[in-house]
């Protein structure tokens, strides 16, 4: 089969599982939520929800779905997320009871996975250009308190990751309250997109300014890292945001950096080859996802610690690289479809697979968040709606003049 037919078929494969894995009963509190993933599909990931209402735009754009379809889809999602997910101002519990909307047991109140489905929200507004769906769009986005999750830490702004007011709750290490800090080069870009229209400027570009800028380096180059030396950090912003199109304040070309952290991580994997059977130039991605022993992180040099890694190669994140590598992805894709045909299924590809362990170990789940990304960085290589949507909103269009980022093509936004 032919790489541009195999990526279509993914594409469809993918808006299939956010199809299947929604909630589309229209009496359910929880109609348009997600789940987290094929293993646990009562569970609902509220991050999950906003790549699936992404997922809408591109199955109306490609047609799988009429435009009707997709927009009541789309209607009917924001309508329960602004009216029944839960929430703690603005900011979404983590997982989500599928049925309800309600908080899964005592899961933290995520920055993060807030910000992921907010990303779905703005670029489906945007999209669709439709009253209804912007004004609910518009209270969602609004309903956000961004002030609540700023503090000093010295001479730093910054964001605190999450909260969670429960005792013994999810990442409540002693007193609850705030989670952990957003201090890192990481997957957080997105937040200070979303937030700088409504924070103070000054604040918005003490946030963004705040976090570290750690360098590593690769072929003479230098590489903004992130401390596992994950792909997904690196990929979740660039999925919505074009940052083929636009420099950052102090002239850092973010696309350059995935596009260099993405031939680190394969280097990294081709340096590793002799160990590891399921590394090779036609078999790498070194990121979080699925694994033999469950969920779990893995990432590549350069990194800030000894990076983690077991043979594990999560093929949603090499797919992701597909705007930043197309030739070295494309051939990826080729071998994996006809060479490793147990990496394939309803959906398209499977998470991850690992041939360092006995018996070879296929992952058979599907995760939304990892489906999703993968999904949209296909789209956005293929066509650009993702980026082009998203980055032409009004919302993001007037972030970018806040922190004083600089197009490419000479005009600076400020």
């Amino acid at each position: 089969m032919q790489i541009s037919t195999i990526l279509e078929d993914e594409l469809k494969g993918s808006v299939d599982f956010f199809l299947d894995y929604t909630n589309q009963d229209q009496t359910s509190k929880g109609f348009g939520l997600t789940a987290d993933s094929t293993k646990k599909p009562q569970l609902a990931s509220i991050a999950s929800s906003g790549f699936a209402l992404s997922a809408w735009i591109i199955a109306c754009e490609r047609k799988y779905l009429p435009r009707q379809r997709a927009l009541d889809l789309t209607r009917k999602t924001l309508y329960t997320l602004y009216n029944h997910a839960c929430h703690h101002r603005g900011f979404f519990a983590h997982f989500l009871h599928m049925d309800s909307a309600q908080r899964f047991k005592t899961c933290e109140y995520s920055t993060i996975d807030t910000s992921l489905c907010l990303n779905g929200v703005i670029t489906a507004a945007a999209y669709f250009d439709d009253l209804e769906t912007s004004e609910i769009a518009q209270r969602i986005l609004e309903r956000v308190d961004w002030n609540f999750l700023v503090f000093e830490q010295g001479d730093r702004t910054l964001f605190h990751m999450a909260y969670n007011p429960d005792r013994n709750g999810d990442y409540v290490h002693g007193e609850p309250g705030f989670i952990s800090q957003w201090d890192m080069a990481a997957e957080q870009k997105m937040m200070y997109l979303q937030a700088a229209s409504r924070v103070q400027p000054e604040t918005a570009q003490k946030l963004y300014h705040g976090f570290s800028r750690d360098t590593g380096s690769f072929g003479g180059s230098k590489i903004i890292i992130n401390p596992g030396g994950n792909l997904f950090a690196y990929q979740f912003s660039e999925a919505w945001m074009d940052f083929r199109s636009y420099l950052d304040p102090d002239g850092l070309d973010w696309f350059a950096n995935t596009q260099l952290a993405a031939l680190a991580n394969r280097q990294f994997c081709l340096e590793n080859r002799s160990q590891y059977r399921t590394y090779h130039e036609n078999s790498w991605g070194l990121s979080a996802g699925d694994s033999p022993k469950g969920y779990a992180v893995f990432g590549s040099s350069p990194s800030l610690q000894n990076p983690h890694h077991n043979g594990t190669v999560s093929i949603y994140a090499a797919l992701a690289c597909l705007p930043f590598l197309p030739d070295l992805t494309r051939e990826l894709v080729d071998y994996l479809y006809h060479h490793q045909p147990q990496t394939w299924g309803k959906y398209g590809f499977y998470d991850a697979y690992n041939l360092d362990v006995t018996p070879p170990w296929y992952s058979s789940a599907i995760y939304g968040i990892d489906k999703g990304c993968s999904m949209i960085m296909i789209e956005n290589a293929l066509s650009g709606l993702v980026w082009e949507t998203y980055t032409n909103s009004p919302l993001i269009q007037k972030s970018l003049m806040i922190l004083g980022f600089t197009s490419r093509e000479g005009e600076r936004h400020e």
